[in-house]
């Protein structure tokens, strides 16, 4: 039996949407109930004003290792722009 790793920032929302929203590209913070903080693509497939549904698999080849969370939008990016650039040698 597979033991999987529990989300700590899941956020479930007050009134949460009966059927998927859509399916687009994300990138999802996730924090890890043993501390681990991560950036991790997935999909968004519900949300609200406040939330969004993510879905990931643990194992790319398992379809059966996709997951679903609910995180605070807050935690839920289409893109980044903080990310720090690596280091250039001056010109």
């Amino acid at each position: 039996m597979r033991s999987e790793r529990v989300v700590a920032n899941h956020d479930i929302p007050e009134h949460v949407p009966l059927r998927p929203t859509g399916d687009l590209p994300v990138i999802a913070h996730v924090v890890w109930a043993d501390g681990v903080e991560e950036w991790r693509p997935a999909r968004a497939v519900r949300w609200t004003r406040t939330h969004v549904m993510v879905a990931w698999r643990d194992d790319e080849r398992d379809p059966r290792s996709e997951r679903h969370e609910w995180l605070r939008a807050a935690d839920v990016a289409r893109s980044v722009s903080w990310l720090v650039p690596p280091d250039r040698a001056p010109a």
